[in-house]
Parts: C-alpha cells; structure tokens; sequence
C-alpha cells in the first residue's frame, strides 16, 4: 500500500490558517486596546468572544483542505 499524496488544498489551506489566524489575532488584540477604558466585564465579554469566533472559520477551513 502506497501511502495517500497531500492534496494542493493541504499547503494551501495550511498558509491561510495560519496567515488568517495571525492577522485575526492582530486585529482583535488592536479592538481590545480600545477597550482599555471600558468595565472589566465588557472587556471579557469580548475576549471571551473574540477568543472563541475564530473556530468557526478554522473549521470550516480545515474541512475543505480535507476534501470532504
């Protein structure tokens, strides 16, 4: 058995995820920052949710560089 050849979608896939994921943090580190004057319990709710949004589109991502 010869084993399976990553598909193009793989390398493709594997540059936007991390691309995406750094250009995603950066973003969001730089909304925080204009939050620094706000409550503490806005600034969490917004972390919290910044911090989980990016799964969405990882997931759908790393499901299409599958093939699938």
């Amino acid at each position: 058995m010869t084993p399976e050849k990553p598909s193009s979608r793989s390398g493709i896939g594997m540059f936007a995820l991390i691309f995406g994921l750094t250009a995603y943090a950066f973003a969001a580190a730089a909304v925080g920052e204009l939050l620094g004057d706000t409550s503490l319990a806005i600034q969490t709710i917004y972390y919290l949710v910044a911090g989980l949004l990016w799964i969405w589109p990882a997931k759908k991502l790393i499901y299409w560089m599958g093939g699938k």
